[in-house]
């Protein structure tokens, strides 16, 4: 039987929580069976999903200030001064800005700025376009080549993302122009296309695919026989590029392809020039794990923030860190995009954000007294 089922959670306190030796281990350590088990429990009611978040906020605090396991009572210790200080910091550590954070996100923080905690911080050749597409070389100015080790992401004009692998190159425009939004992709990438009235195309290899807002990956490298399209969610269409020509949104005549729709794929055959559609069996193709990479920030320089996001997504992220020295955040993010993370550090600080050349620019007067 599994240890948490020995135990009557619903009358513990958000303290008695971050005392529990199961609990912390499933928030240092999860596995599928413990990390199912506090969603539940969390999801049960708000206050459940209080005290877990509180709690949740506490452990790993301590972790990160004490990179060591801590005996049992050094923990209760700990715990026990975070709480003795509660009454007195919640009077006198407000944010000078409006935070995006629900109220226990800040009473949490509160807890870790307590015992002053330090958290960790971090810090191209152009590829011809086929004949097929020279209908949108015009408009493609921007070429970028990840030749590291590391993902990197871009964001484009209309806020599509697009994580590149190593090894690939996107060429995309400035800005979008025209009835339709068109990159071409040489390797491997993973896309976040946003809603829009016109359609997605990526010109990938001898297909295009044309999309109207979904995830999905893309791998066309040059020395491989097939061309893969992996729809995570959404609906895209795969078609051979010598078929392919964008109707006008007058016309409503069919283009032969292959509709994909959630966990299945397409492959495009290069010798015998044929599209086959299957099942997505292996779902790590299609999983993004940039996004569930939890970030907790107490009092830190926005710099530093903007500096980690860098790190964690591989995109350029531009700003003046002289207008900027000032401003300090306390938020906490776990599966929220980098889109979702930039907009809620932007708004806490009263700033704006672009894309530019698949990179952000960030824009804003700073944070004064």
């Amino acid at each position: 039987m599994p240890v948490a089922f020995m135990y009557d959670y619903n009358a513990y306190t958000s303290e008695d929580l971050a005392r529990d030796e199961y609990f912390r281990n499933s928030i240092l350590h999860p596995d599928h069976d413990s990390a199912a088990f506090w969603e539940a429990w969390a999801a049960a009611s708000p206050e459940h999903r209080a005290r877990y978040e509180k709690a949740r906020i506490m452990v790993i605090g301590l972790h990160q200030r004490y990179q060591t396991p801590l005996p049992q009572e050094e923990v209760q210790h700990r715990v026990e001064q975070m709480l003795g200080r509660l009454d007195e910091l919640e009077e006198h550590s407000q944010p000078k800005k409006p935070l995006l954070i629900s109220y226990w996100w800040r009473v949490a923080a509160v807890f870790v700025a307590a015992l002053g905690f330090l958290l960790w911080s971090s810090r191209h050749d152009l590829q011809s376009l086929r004949s097929n597409g020279s209908d949108q070389a015009s408009q493609l100015s921007i070429s970028r080549n990840n030749n590291t080790q590391h993902n990197q992401t871009l964001i484009l004009s209309d806020s599509s993302i697009v994580t590149l692998f190593p090894g690939s190159t996107l060429q995309f425009p400035e800005t979008f122009h025209g009835d339709s939004r068109k990159v071409t992709l040489t390797g491997d990438a993973f896309f976040e296309v946003t809603h829009d009235g016109k359609p997605f195309l990526v010109y990938a290899g001898e297909t295009v695919t044309r999309v109207w807002g979904t995830q999905f990956r893309v791998t066309a490298f040059p020395q491989n026989k097939d061309v893969k399209v992996s729809v995570k969610s959404g609906k895209v269409s795969v078609h051979k590029a010598g078929e392919f020509i964008l109707p006008k949104p007058s016309e409503k005549h069919e283009i032969p392809g292959v509709m994909l729709t959630r966990h299945e794929q397409v492959v495009f055959d290069k010798a015998l020039e044929a599209l086959e559609k299957t099942q997505l069996t292996d779902l790590k193709v299609i999983t993004q794990n940039t996004d569930s990479q939890a970030q907790v920030f107490v009092d830190t320089p926005v710099t530093q923030v903007f500096k980690e996001l860098e790190s964690i997504y591989g995109i350029q992220i531009s700003f003046d860190e002289r207008v900027f020295a000032d401003c300090k955040i306390i938020t906490s993010f776990r599966g929220e995009t980098l889109i979702e993370r930039v907009n809620s550090i932007c708004q806490a600080i009263e700033a704006s954000y672009e894309p530019a050349g698949g990179a952000i620019v960030i824009s804003g007067s700073g944070c004064r007294e």
